[in-house]
């Protein structure tokens, strides 16, 4: 199939917009608004103001489902409002994120440094039989010690504390605590996965999980989670690409028990929605000993999505409950209270 979509000016894109049924009633406005953010982005948030295609026109290969026509009643101040929405709930959750990134760095920098202060360099250190595994043509463990290596000479070029100990010390690894803070998230699960049994376990009981295995996963997880708010891309109605899946008697205390529950959410792909990725979040930030109230702040800007249009069917056309995998009355969970 040929594309022939063609470049238009913004002020071409906007009459367009309206000959599709969407009302603009301050066109300035608008037009500051496709300026700062782009017409394509834009088209993230205006989908679900779309009307959808009836049910034969549906076409699953190509992923069309709505039409180009808005709902009666669709405006592109509703637009607006949603994008300002999602983009300060992007920066609320990778506050969270953030948070969570220094803790664990320190679990495992203080765990590691128990045994040896370069236990993350010694396979007597680590977990023998996950460092002996391939990836790819060579084993973890060397492609772990390729990645300190690569992170040792990136910081030091900016942090001095990386280009003293090379300076003073120029035969001896990089401590533990040290490499952790140079280490990007990212690469904090590669060396989670390497660490012993025990070891791992310790840190996972710190954030609330019983068994690392699922820790590992879940670190993954947060870590694509961070890198779609830092990037400034959309939370509202998104579908990340790994699934979060939390088991009986995997986590402490009660306070993701409903998400064990099936059907907990009227959202399609509930384990890929922004809550259980959220909750997750908000549930290893409170088991922490050093406390959060994070979950505070993400329920106080969650409280804030307030669209008053309906969807043909009488419903909210948008609310958290409908897009984003929260639970009916996810409020009155203990987990969105203030920690006693």
């Amino acid at each position: 199939m040929e594309y022939t979509k063609v470049f238009k000016e913004r002020d071409a894109l906007l009459r367009q917009l309206e000959a599709d049924g969407l009302a603009i009633p301050d066109q300035v406005e608008a037009l500051n608004f496709l300026t700062r953010v782009g017409y394509f982005r834009s088209g993230a948030y205006r989908y679900v103001f779309r009307q959808l295609l009836p049910a034969e026109q549906v076409d699953e290969r190509l992923h069309q489902y709505r039409q180009d026509q808005y709902i009666p009643g669709a405006r592109i101040d509703h637009v607006m409002q949603l994008e300002a929405f999602d983009f300060k709930l992007s920066r609320v959750c990778l506050e969270g994120l953030l948070d969570f990134e220094v803790r664990l760095r320190a679990a495992i920098a203080h765990t590691l440094a128990i045994k040896d202060v370069a236990a993350h360099t010694l396979i007597h250190c680590l977990d023998a039989d996950a460092c002996g595994k391939l990836s790819g043509e060579r084993t973890k463990f060397d492609a772990w010690m390729e990645t300190c290596q690569e992170a040792v000479q990136t910081g030091a070029k900016d942090e001095d504390f990386i280009a003293h100990h090379l300076l003073k010390y120029p035969n001896q690894p990089i401590p533990i605590w040290a490499l952790t803070e140079v280490l990007s998230f990212g690469k904090l699960p590669y060396l989670f996965e390497l660490m012993q049994t025990p070891d791992a376990r310790e840190v996972a009981r710190m954030f609330g999980f019983a068994h690392p295995r699922r820790f590992g996963a879940v670190l993954r997880m947060m870590v694509d989670f961070r890198n779609t708010c830092a990037h400034g891309s959309r939370l509202f109605n998104r579908a990340f690409k790994r699934t979060l899946i939390i088991r009986a008697h995997e986590t402490s205390g009660g306070l993701l028990e409903h998400l064990i529950a099936p059907g907990f959410t009227a959202t399609p792909k509930p384990q890929q929605r922004l809550y259980i990725y959220a909750a997750t979040l908000a549930f290893m930030l409170m088991s922490h000993s050093s406390s959060s109230g994070w979950n505070m702040t993400f329920k106080t800007q969650v409280k804030k999505l307030n669209i008053q249009l309906q969807a043909p069917d009488g419903s909210m056309l948008i609310s958290p409950e409908a897009s984003m995998g929260f639970p009916q009355n996810w409020m009155d969970l203990d987990l969105w209270q203030p920690k006693r």
